[in-house]
């Protein structure tokens, strides 16, 4: 499976975007994520809930390919789940290929 995860927002408006293969993730990643593409339901979250008078917040699009499927994650820092914060925490930290480009 390849997990790629695109960051943008912030107050500096740079975007970033890291994937990995969920081979090189640890077992219990690796179990988060297949419950996520078993359980579609973990995968529905609202992006456009914001708490009033939010601003410069991170929203996050992850994207979770299987080989068969593909499951798309939309959402912001204030409504990202658990299993989503430690998975993107991680590939943040440990892929190799990253992109990163400033906003206009």
């Amino acid at each position: 499976m390849i997990i790629k995860i695109e960051r943008s927002g912030g107050i500096a408006g740079i975007s970033r975007s890291t994937e990995i293969d969920s081979s090189e993730l640890p077992s219990d990643l690796v179990t988060k994520v297949k419950k996520i593409i078993q359980n579609r339901k973990l995968a529905t979250v609202s992006s456009k809930v914001t708490p009033r008078g939010a601003a410069d917040h991170y929203a996050y699009k992850i994207s979770i390919n299987d080989g068969e499927s593909q499951i798309i994650i939309e959402c912001n820092q204030y409504n990202l789940q658990d299993d989503f914060k430690s998975l993107i925490k991680y590939i943040e930290k440990h892929s190799k290929r990253d992109k990163i480009s400033k906003n206009p």
